[in-house]
């Protein structure tokens, strides 16, 4: 019972094993990387690979943060009145309130797009790496807090579930230290490039998707071939939408094996 509303509540475990239907439409797989700078990179079997840039999310927790803390300054004052500090401690929770906002927002709009763009692309099964190591590899509120990787979780797996493809969570350890072609140790390199010494070249988060999506095929004993080629489509999430990135070079495609 819950003393504050005075309610009763049932509670019932249920064991589900998921079902997997495939179709003709359906038939396709896809890997998804989650990070910082990149917030989703998705690698797609028949060769094509999303890129979902962070730059506004981070431009807002920077905006932000600058505001909140000139208001903790002063709240710091010792010759702030108290009437003065209602008034900013106000403010204050509004700021964090449109701050999470904004940042759900933008979640939600990414989710969308993704469902959209991989439903289009005849994707049935979806296989997410949840970066569970990035709060001890990198440390601070702008890493965990802000970007809060289960909402983003949650986001996709309710978009995603609309458009009738599964998502499936798979460990992410390793897959971005890992050619996914070859399954040696790759370089990082500039530009967000890897290199193994097979002098196979790919965007690093591409990789780590592609490993994504091979880990968790085979955990449903599913194969997966890569592409010899990967066509990068890069996109901006924001509150407002998501924003196609215009390809600054003439190169169509980067070589993937």
């Amino acid at each position: 019972m819950e003393p504050v509303k005075g309610r009763w509540y049932a509670k019932v475990a249920v064991k589900v094993t998921p079902q997997i239907e495939h179709s003709s439409r359906s038939t396709s797989k896809a890997g998804v990387d989650l990070g910082r700078e990149i917030l989703a990179a998705v690698a797609v079997e028949d060769g094509h690979a999303l890129l979902y840039r962070g730059g506004p999310l981070k431009s807002d927790f920077h905006y932000f943060e600058r505001k909140i803390a000139k208001i903790d300054r002063a709240l710091a004052d010792p010759k702030s009145e108290e009437i003065d500090r209602a008034v900013l401690r106000a403010e204050r929770r509004r700021l964090y309130g449109k701050r999470r906002r904004q940042r759900d927002q933008t979640f939600a709009n990414l989710a969308a797009h993704m469902a959209r763009e991989l439903a289009k692309r005849g994707v049935g099964i979806v296989f997410v790496g949840y970066p569970r190591n990035i709060a001890h590899d990198h440390a601070g509120k702008e890493n965990v807090n802000f970007w809060s990787y289960r909402r983003l979780l949650q986001r996709l797996a309710t978009a995603l579930e609309n458009r009738g493809i599964a998502l499936f969570t798979v460990p992410e350890d390793g897959t971005s230290r890992v050619c996914a072609k070859h399954g040696c140790k790759v370089v990082r390199g500039p530009r967000g490039l890897v290199r193994c010494p097979f002098n196979h070249v790919a965007h690093a988060d591409v990789n780590a998707a592609s490993n994504i999506l091979k880990r968790g095929a085979s955990t449903l004993g599913l194969a997966v071939e890569l592409p010899e080629r990967v066509r990068a489509l890069s996109f901006v999430p924001a509150p407002s939408g998501v924003i196609k990135r215009k390809r600054k070079n003439h190169n169509p495609a980067l070589k993937a094996g």
